[in-house]
């Protein structure tokens, strides 16, 4: 027995060195980050119940010079996300909820998708609902004008396009949170921050978090949201957005931390929940498991599992993260939304952790060697659907990915047909014909998997004449009205004013791609739709991230 406090000792005195080792760290950090009289951020650490580090830096309001402190409440933006699915788990252990239920049993009134979306889709973000962040974008709403849940509901039923069917694909999407707010405000017959307030966080003696939820409602001790401009930092204003669900819970740092130590014993929920949280427990439709949970992300670092989310809106920036195997959580919230707090975090976990890190190979598999005679198989170009080409060269018994302006990469087998690239992260597969022949490949990166074919010296077809892409376009979805118009002789998209104020877009040119398919700049593919006697009548954004298909109809 004493040899076991011998250790259990020597772990805390460790950790204490460590904690002593990360405020030096963060006091560093926070002179370059907050400087003199600028908004700032807080950072806690919990080790099983004990909290070992806890600070906070910089201002909570530059008008009056108030300091951040452990008590001032900061906006977790979309760390709020696994709140509201906590809710939700809560209500389904009291069987008032079925997660395989459809959506529309707990709100009726949801338009019809022609697809049946289940609570559990919205939880996954497999729902194929679009972000209505990025649709107030596209419709010219304004991020920062008034904005209620009944707004952002109408918004949903407005805007009727559906990325995908439920449950094939993952997207991120804002909407279904919001719908999980309206679930549990019609079962429990609660307001979602009274239910959250005293179903969550006063059971836990958190009385200092809250969900701003109505224009107006008062917030103690609540920091100022700040942001850099080129003319130096701007107050936002985050007070004319009461949207809840996926964002708008507010917390302080000492809350924070009685929240995270929560998770490891758990009093609101049974203990059965946990697993729930730290497993792949969803699957697309073609088996694929996620690495999402209940508004958490599932994260292999350095070989140490993570169960965290980050967040950022108007004026803040937040990130949870534990540490299931250690038994640690850290909390990071800032009110400057330019400030990383993903990047705080992570000093944290090298500070601590350190000394567990595995590195993880860059394949999932053995390099093969390829004969040569297979290698040439996948020489080329092959042009991708967004216009640009990849070309590929065996040179000396390797393969090599040859783009324009830019150094040759060199790939690496895992299989026949499938390579990696060490430079950066990005995969190709060959399809290879029953023939024997590779005409096409698929590239994955980012998440994201592209389509190419090779180039078969078959010349495009030519552009339609500008004239007839000239006009006035509405979208039904978005209410919108967008324009092509030209400018020194070249086709222009032009954008909605919040697309310019917040993502610095205005006037998009027109990049040819092939017939009707057309390029633009951050938006990626656009084409042209076209009636039954071949006049054009609209247009189509294919894929903007986390909306696509969105379609015009040409009106003058």
């Amino acid at each position: 027995m004493k040899k076991l406090l011998m250790v259990i000792g020597s772990i805390l005195l460790t950790f204490e060195v460590f904690a002593q080792n990360l405020e030096s760290k963060m006091d560093s950090l926070a002179m370059t980050l907050t400087g003199k009289g600028q908004p700032g951020f807080v950072v806690g650490v919990t080790k099983g119940n004990d909290v070992i580090f806890q600070k906070a830096y910089g201002q909570m309001n530059l008008d009056y010079q108030m300091p951040n402190s452990n008590q001032t409440t900061f906006n977790l933006a979309s760390v709020s996300k696994h709140i509201t699915a906590f809710a939700i788990l809560k209500l389904e252990e009291e069987g008032k909820i079925d997660l395989d239920a459809p959506v529309h049993q707990y709100i009726p009134d949801l338009p019809d998708y022609g697809k049946e979306i289940t609570v559990k889709h919205l939880i996954f973000h497999t729902s194929g609902l679009g972000s209505t962040d990025n649709v107030r974008l596209f419709a010219g709403i304004s991020l920062e004008q008034p904005w209620t849940a009944d707004d952002e509901f109408e918004l949903i039923k407005s805007y009727r396009i559906l990325n995908f069917n439920p449950g094939d694909e993952y997207l991120y999407s804002n909407a279904g949170y919001g719908l999980l707010a309206k679930i549990i405000e019609n079962v429990s017959g609660q307001a979602y921050d009274a239910y959250v307030e005293n179903e969550l966080f006063a059971p836990l003696g958190m009385s200092n978090s809250f969900a701003y939820t109505r224009p107006g409602k008062t917030i103690p001790n609540r920091a100022v949201g700040y942001k850099k401009t080129d003319n130096g930092l701007e107050r936002t204003i985050t007070e004319s957005e009461s949207v809840a669900g996926g964002t708008n819970i507010f917390m302080s740092l000492e809350d924070m931390l009685v929240w995270g130590r929560h998770y490891f014993q758990p009093t609101l929920f049974s203990s059965e929940i946990r697993p729930r949280l730290e497993s792949s427990t969803a699957k697309l439709v073609d088996g694929t498991e996620l690495k999402y949970t209940y508004g958490l992300n599932l994260v292999d670092y350095k070989g140490i599992r993570l169960v965290s989310h980050s967040g950022g809106t108007m004026g803040f920036s937040a990130y949870f993260t534990w540490y299931p195997e250690h038994k640690m959580f850290v909390a990071v919230a800032a009110n400057n939304q330019n400030i990383s707090t993903a990047t705080i975090s992570r000093l944290v976990t090298e500070t601590l952790l350190s000394e567990y890190f595995v590195e993880a190979s860059l394949a999932e598999n053995e390099d093969i060697e390829l004969p040569v005679n297979q290698l040439r198989k996948f020489e080329g170009e092959f042009k991708m659907e967004d216009g640009m080409v990849l070309t590929f060269k065996e040179k000396e018994g390797k393969l090599f990915l040859l783009i324009p302006d830019a150094p040759e990469f060199e790939l690496f087998a895992s299989s026949p047909s499938k390579f990696y690239l060490k430079a950066f992260e990005a995969q190709t597969e060959f399809l290879i014909g029953s023939n024997g022949e590779v005409n096409e490949l698929i590239w994955y990166q980012g998440g994201k998997s592209f389509p190419g074919k090779k180039d078969d010296g078959t010349l495009p077809v030519p552009a339609p004449d500008k004239d007839e892409l000239l006009g006035n376009y509405f979208s039904t979805d978005l209410n919108a009205v967008y324009q092509i118009t030209l400018k020194n002789d070249v086709p222009i998209l032009v954008m909605p004013r919040t697309m310019k104020y917040y993502l610095g877009l205005e006037n998009l040119p027109l990049e040819h791609i092939d017939g009707d398919r057309f390029k633009v700049e951050k938006l990626g593919e656009i084409y042209f739709t076209r009636d039954i006697r071949k006049n054009i009548n609209g247009f189509v954004i294919k894929d903007v991230g986390r909306l696509r298909n969105i379609s015009f109809e040409k009106t003058k």
